[in-house]
């Protein structure tokens, strides 16, 4: 699964990274968490990236609060559900942006977080599906999306379970596709593959980093994605 990750690189590296229009204010997030702001490419609006919350509400969704999660959507059963089929049978596929994620080894029975980051590339893409939600009194609109999920690599893997999810992380030539509207959803379903394990690595951080809200403030800072060796004993 994927609940938390990272985008902080500057404007010009994503810019080279991905040849789309920014938002006029970006901010670097090193703990992006469920319902912030995270930046993603549709296949409707390809020349963009835009600003969505991080876990989908559904159109038919009755308020923005629900009571089950869709921050991650299961690829292997993503297209017999009420939630994900629709929009993968209409196309309403983005790209992700990231630098990186965080999972938690809970079997010492103290979430210890690490973070995974790719060997080939310093930017990369979550394949995910959007929607967007109105609410029916005063006619606002909320744009959210899910990432996919698909069985863990060996480096994910051992951090957890063998039995663990890991996000959809697409190549170059796979972005593209995920994007296109001529391709059918069993071949979209068919490029949430597991990530090669030659090109990540991992490495522990702080459990500051476990924490979404510090004294009613966003924990986002640098240092909460840096290797446990970097840091000082007191960030523990």
């Amino acid at each position: 699964m994927c609940a938390r990750y990272t985008l902080t690189k500057k404007e010009k590296e994503l810019l080279e990274a991905y040849q789309v229009k920014l938002p006029k204010v970006f901010h670097p997030n090193y703990n992006l968490a469920p319902t912030q702001a995270g930046l993603v490419i549709t296949a409707d609006e390809p020349d963009i990236a835009q600003e969505m919350h991080f876990g989908l509400v559904p159109h038919w969704a009755e308020s923005t609060k629900l009571d089950f999660s869709t921050l991650n959507a299961r690829s292997e059963g993503a297209a017999d559900t009420k939630t994900y089929a629709p929009l993968l049978s209409h196309h309403k596929t983005c790209l992700v942006l990231a630098d990186g994620f965080y999972e938690w080894d809970k079997k010492s029975g103290k979430p210890l977080p690490y973070r995974f980051i790719l060997t080939d590339r310093e930017i990369f893409a979550f394949a995910g599906l959007w929607s967007q939600w109105k609410d029916k009194f005063s006619g606002e609109t909320y744009r959210s999306f899910t990432i996919m999920t698909t069985k863990a690599n060996e480096t994910v893997g051992k951090v957890h379970d063998p039995k663990f999810r890991m996000p959809v992380i697409l190549d170059k030539q796979e972005e593209a596709l995920w994007l296109s509207k001529d391709i059918t959803v069993q071949d979209l379903l068919s490029l949430c593959d597991t990530y090669p394990d030659e090109q990540m690595q991992s490495f522990r951080v702080s459990t500051a980093v476990n924490a979404t809200v510090v004294n009613k403030v966003h924990n986002n800072k640098p240092e909460l994605m840096l290797p446990v060796a970097h840091l000082n004993p007191l960030m523990f």
